[in-house]
């Protein structure tokens, strides 16, 4: 079966029993994600990771597969999120009030429209009902001078027509245009697990900006790494994905960041820290390189 999301950004938990006390402002349909966020400290933060809590996010509108249903919850795969974990998507629990059936008989959805601001509003007869993230796709059936009616999955709103443009599918787009549309970005607080513009991990700061452009990555920076066309230090250009390890490189893949040019990395460092450009030479990074790969024409 397939399903929907109707909240603004769900996270996907590892399993049933992952959420904290803290984290129960955000298991049911009206979350408060921006509060959950501030309230926490670097340390309750860190244990959405040291603790394996979270997997990754989905956006509203975005469709997953039901597997099984367990006691309020629904264990799912994100086919639009590939990945090693699972041949059909990235897996994990949501809360079951935060999804909605698709009706088999209904029509394939065409989402034609992506938030292209950091932020926007979807508003219910003139009145704002939710904040959405950037990359948040929708459907639209009228518009107005100034606004958008678009379907969602918990009914009609409206959205500012300068907040949304066109999906992309074409492939003419460059690096730059990757690694322009992040830095928009720059500042904002590192999440793990985070796919919103209301907090990035590093590889899924990665997979939101090509996404953006068109282009679909796996989820996680260990598969990143072994896509596209691997590429040396040398012959990097901007938009360019680049990749650390520990033990000099040589361990497991736990970092990407994308070549902005220049020696510099755009990059979603870590919990207590914000997006940045940073230059590779001279830092912790250059010890731990581990490669970069190429997924778009030179």
């Amino acid at each position: 079966m397939i399903y929907e999301l109707k909240v603004p950004v769900a996270n996907v938990w590892t399993t049933p029993q992952s959420p904290r006390n803290i984290d129960r402002k955000i298991l049911h349909e009206r979350i408060q994600l921006k509060e959950w966020i501030d309230e926490q400290t670097d340390e309750e933060k860190l244990a959405l990771c040291e603790e394996n809590l979270i997997q990754t996010q989905v956006l509203l509108g975005e469709q997953v597969i039901a597997l099984e249903k367990i006691d309020g919850w629904m264990k799912v795969v994100i086919p639009q999120q590939p990945s090693r974990k699972n041949r059909q998507g990235y897996p994990g629990y949501i809360p079951l009030q935060q999804l909605k059936q698709v009706q088999e008989e209904s029509e394939p959805i065409s989402r034609s429209l992506t938030v292209c601001q950091k932020k926007s509003v979807l508003y219910q007869n003139g009145i704002a009902d939710m904040e959405i993230s950037f990359l948040t796709a929708l459907t639209p059936v009228e518009e107005t001078n100034h606004h958008y009616h678009v379907n969602t999955p918990v009914g009609s709103r409206e959205i500012r027509k300068e907040d949304v443009r066109p999906v992309s599918t074409h492939a003419s787009i460059s690096g730059k245009d990757v690694v322009e549309l992040g830095k928009q970005f720059i500042g904002l607080s590192y999440l793990w697990g985070g796919m919103s513009s209301f907090g990035y991990d590093c590889s899924g700061f990665a997979y939101s900006m090509y996404k953006a452009c068109g282009h679909l990555l796996p989820r996680d920076a260990s598969d990143q790494a072994v896509q596209g066309s691997p590429v040396s230090r040398s012959q990097l250009e901007p938009g360019d994905l680049v990749f650390f390890a520990n033990e000099n490189g040589k361990g497991p893949v736990r970092h990407v960041g994308i070549y902005a040019g220049n020696d510099l990395m755009l990059h979603s460092p870590k919990t207590g820290r914000q997006i940045e450009l940073l230059p590779l030479t001279g830092t912790s990074y250059e010890k731990e390189w581990a490669g970069a790969r190429r997924y778009l024409p030179s």
